[in-house]
This record gives structure tokens, sequence and C-alpha cells, in this order.
């Protein structure tokens, strides 16, 4: 088949390392067999020299590629950041160091860009253990949610995406799995399209229990990234607000218990409890209007929404001529400063 496009191919390089040089013979093959003209980045998140001495014997073939070197391990998605300043195409493509789906089916994964600014791949059908499956699902009805997202596989590190998704989602740490639920945050679309699973990923492997608390603490870290970035006292209003109110009604209480009652009110704990509940409503209260004031400040230049189309009507045209619609491609690289 004959090149149509370029393609810029980035593969972080972390804790999971399969056969390196099969698995870039696979992609390759599989990549221009549907037209494209892979440009391969590997970025190697740590101290991998007998990974870089494998990938050096692939100089001399017809892919180009280059060797990114971390100075230690920042973590995958610092690793993707990385790759992505070295990337000059305008279609962008994540694939793991290791088999995740069946690679004959990259090209429809990018086809889908012409439709969408991120396309993520969902393992389908899915042939790991039971436990596997439901620790999966458990995982993405958690995402769903806390974040709304409906994304069922976040866990899949292919995702084809176009360039200027990562220059406003920016990641850290390991928040590359939530990348499709920031991008669709900035209001890029993103849709999810199955991909077989590749049979070198039917193990039964599965999370320990502190890799599971890390995701889910960088899951909590996406559900305020993504409902209140820009809104710091829709989170802490609400909580210092009922912490306020609880207090005040205990301490309603305790003055008609001492004034219709007569019970006193020294060596109560509850009085102490109903004090620091209004001092805690107070401090969280105050939390959140600082952080309105510091969003009001320093945010304008935080972006809440983006241009999908623009349809241009001449001045002077005559009624049978047709509007000038600029096409998906070029409204999206125009929209930059919106």
């Amino acid at each position: 088949m004959t090149k149509t496009s370029d393609v810029d191919v980035l593969i972080p390089v972390g804790e999971r390392v399969g056969d390196l040089n099969r698995l870039h013979s696979e992609y390759s093959r599989a990549l221009r067999r549907a037209g494209w003209n892979p440009r391969f980045i590997y970025i190697l998140d740590g101290d991998f020299a007998q990974v870089r001495s494998e990938l050096a014997s692939l100089v001399g073939q017809d892919d180009e590629f280059e060797i990114v070197q971390m100075s230690r391990r920042f973590g995958e998605a610092s690793a993707i950041m990385a790759g992505y300043t070295r990337a000059r195409a305008d279609r962008l493509l994540l694939l793991p160091a290791y088999s995740q789906v069946d690679v004959e089916n990259l090209g429809a994964l990018l086809s889908g860009l012409d439709d969408a600014d991120v396309v993520v791949a969902r393992r389908w059908p899915r042939v790991d253990s039971i436990a596997k499956r439901v620790q999966t699902t458990v995982f993405a009805r958690l995402a769903r949610f806390v974040s709304g997202a409906r994304f069922r596989d976040l866990g899949c590190s292919v995702r084809a995406l176009r360039h200027e998704v990562l220059s406003d989602t920016r990641l850290y740490g390991d928040q590359h799995r939530f990348l499709p639920i920031l991008a669709e945050m900035s209001g890029y679309r993103v849709i999810e399209q199955d991909l077989p699973q590749s049979k070198e990923d039917r193990g039964r492997r599965l999370q320990r229990p502190g890799t599971l608390l890390s995701r889910f603490l960088d899951l909590l870290t996406v559900f305020f990234l993504t409902r209140f970035t820009k809104r710091p006292l829709r989170f802490f209003g609400p909580v210092g607000v009922g912490s306020m109110l609880a207090g005040f009604v205990f301490i309603a209480i305790l003055i008609v218990q001492r004034q219709v009652y007569g019970m006193p009110l020294a060596d109560r704990p509850a009085l102490l409890l109903s004090s620091l509940l209004v001092a805690v409503g107070v401090q969280v209260l105050a939390i959140g209007l600082v952080g309105e004031l510091l969003v009001f400040t320093h945010g304008q230049a935080i972006k809440e929404y983006r241009i999908q189309e623009i349809v241009e009507y001449p001045s002077g045209r005559e009624d049978g001529d047709a509007a000038t619609e600029m096409p998906y491609g070029s409204v999206r690289a125009k929209q930059g400063a919106t």
C-alpha cells in the first residue's frame, strides 16, 4: 500500500519491557501495511543499558527512530511528555513496550483521528482471568463514578491522538492512564475503539494492593482536576458550610439542654466537638475563598472551551456561493489561542 501520511510513535520504556526488536518489527510492518510512515521515539525512563543496546541494533533499517534517555526514573507520564517534545507529526501514537493489542488494527486506530482528537483502544474481547477482568471493571466503574468518564479500559496504553492534545493536557506522575479523561476535560473529542487483545497479554497478573492504592489516589487527583480546577469553592464551600452548620446545631442543642434541663456544660466533649466543627468549617471555607482569589488573579490563561468549527460567510457574496468552511484539521490548528 502506498504511504499516505506520517505518524510519530511514542514508546515509553519503564517497568515492563517485552522483546523490543520483535515488537518494533511488528509495529512497523503493521503501520506501513496500513499506509503510514512511522517515526519511532523510544523514551527510556531509567537505566536500561541492555534495552538501549537492543534498540541500537535497529540502526540501518528503513524506520526513522530516536532514543530519549531520561536521567533517572520519573514515571511513564513524564516519559510521554519528554517524547512529545521530540514529536513533529500531527498525529501521535502511544504504544507500550510490550504487547497489549493485535498490531494489525493500529492503522484503524489512527484513522479514527479523522473524526476525533483522541482514540482510546479498548482490549475487547478480553480473555484474561476472571479476577483480572473483575479488577479492570471495578476500576473503570470507579473512574466513571468519580469523574463521569465512560471509558472501559483505562489500563490499555494504546492511544492515538493529535499533536496539540498534549500541549493542553499536561501529564505527570502516573496520570498517563487518565489521559482520555483529562483530554475530554480540556474540550477534545475522545472516542473508544475496540481492538482484539494480544495473545501475549493474556496473563493472570493482578495489581498489588500498593499499586491499586496509588491508582486510586491518582484518580482522586483527576477528580479535582476535572471538577474543581477553576471552581475550588464548589468543593471547599459545601464542606466548610456543612461543618459549620453541624457545629451550630450541636451548640444549639447544648444551650437548650443547659437552659431548659439545667445540664452543666463543663466536662462535656460535645462542647469541644461543636466548637471544633465551627472552627474547621470557617478554615475550610476560607481555603475555598483564597483558592477562588488565586484562580481569579492567575487563572485567566486556563481555557474553559474549545472551538470545533468555524464557518465564514464573506461579505458581498452571491446567494449561490457556498460559505467558507474550515476543515477539521485547520480549525484545530488555528484554535490554540482560544
